[in-house]
């Protein structure tokens, strides 16, 4: 039985210290130096096929991205619709392969509860049809973003469904922590998604403006937005890619739109609980000689209280360990969660 690693070595490695991560365990209030191949695993946690298939139809593929495009890039980073695919399918991927027992991590299924749109006495567990394996083995197929829609369109598991949705229509913003003096965490989940003040407000908002005049940009963020604003994915202690909502393209200032938050949240920084509007600028798309679209992203600069909420947002959806490098560059966040060491 093979000891499988829900959240992948290679990422591990990038929170490592001489070798070794800090392994927290929050329940038992423990912190341990181990070494990557015994954190965030467990034997049998996948059937070995699929464990093999994790590897060469996606870990391999992004570990390559990662290495040679992104980790070690301090001011921009260029990507291609190819690295884009893998990008995309690895994030879907993340989200997918750890068991979650705790249904109300789909922040889709928490907005249908607070609407109380769930007729009574509907079971939640239906709305998910959850196929563990299934699920993580169709998206592992796919090679193109069509056919992951295609599947979503198809598929009876909101988790399936909302993931891919989410992944495919968001614009990723790489951030770093390299200015603030305070790392990323990693948490046993590999992501977090936020919902904040702005949540489903963002669509209705659109909705509105669409009411008072046709404009075929909203329209299609419209069909591309849902409530979650943005989910986080550390990718080393001092870099995260944060998938954000197309929906926040129009509030760049860039654009003709002119925004109005919510009085609980007057600014975009106290909606999304981090960060600026030039934060969350979307990329630079341009077209390379071989007739691929490339994506430039300046690398932004986060402070430490940015860090610190977004470290907060990974452990409060943690199901019970968190992995960095060092203590003394995380205990702001920890602290702020209430973890004193």
């Amino acid at each position: 039985m093979v000891n499988s690693h829900y959240i992948p070595q290679f990422i591990l490695r990038n929170f490592c210290n001489d070798e070794r991560i800090q392994y927290y365990d929050m329940v038992e209030k423990t912190v341990e130096k181990r070494t990557t191949k015994t954190v965030f695993s467990e034997r049998g946690y996948y059937p070995d096929k699929l464990e093999k298939d994790l590897c060469y139809k996606i870990e391999s593929q992004f570990a390559n991205v990662l290495n040679k495009k992104i980790i070690n890039e301090k001011y921009r980073i260029t990507i291609d619709q190819r690295d884009q695919m893998v990008i995309k399918k690895f994030l879907i991927i993340t989200m997918l392969r750890v068991r979650d027992e705790n249904l109300d991590h789909n922040i889709w299924l928490q907005e249908l509860k607070k609407d109380k749109l769930i007729p009574e006495g509907y079971s939640i567990t239906d709305l998910f049809n959850e196929d563990f394996y299934g699920s993580i083995n169709e998206v592992l197929n796919c090679n193109d973003l069509d056919s992951l829609l295609k599947i979503s369109d198809q598929s009876n598991s909101l988790n399936l469904f909302t993931f891919i949705k989410d992944a495919i229509y968001s614009y990723n913003v790489f951030v770093s922590t390299n200015h603030a003096k305070e790392d990323f965490i990693i948490t046993d989940r590999g992501w977090a998604g936020y919902r904040g003040p702005l949540g489903v407000k963002k669509i209705n908002a659109m909705l509105n403006m669409l009411q008072l005049r046709y404009d075929p940009q909203i329209d299609m963020l419209v069909h591309m937005s849902s409530p979650q604003d943005y989910a986080v994915y550390p990718l080393s202690s001092s870099m995260a890619l944060i998938a954000m909502s197309s929906a926040y393209k129009i509030h760049s200032p860039k654009t003709h739109y002119h925004i109005i938050y919510p009085e609980e949240a007057p600014t975009l920084s106290s909606s999304l609980g981090f960060g600026s509007i030039d934060i969350i600028e979307s990329p630079e798309i341009r077209y390379g000689r071989d007739g691929l679209k490339e994506y430039r992203y300046d690398i932004k600069q986060l402070t430490k209280k940015d860090v610190s909420f977004l470290n907060g947002l990974l452990i409060k959806k943690a199901d019970r360990y968190c992995g960095f490098a060092d203590v003394d560059r995380v205990r702001y966040s920890m602290n702020e969660c209430g973890i004193i060491f």
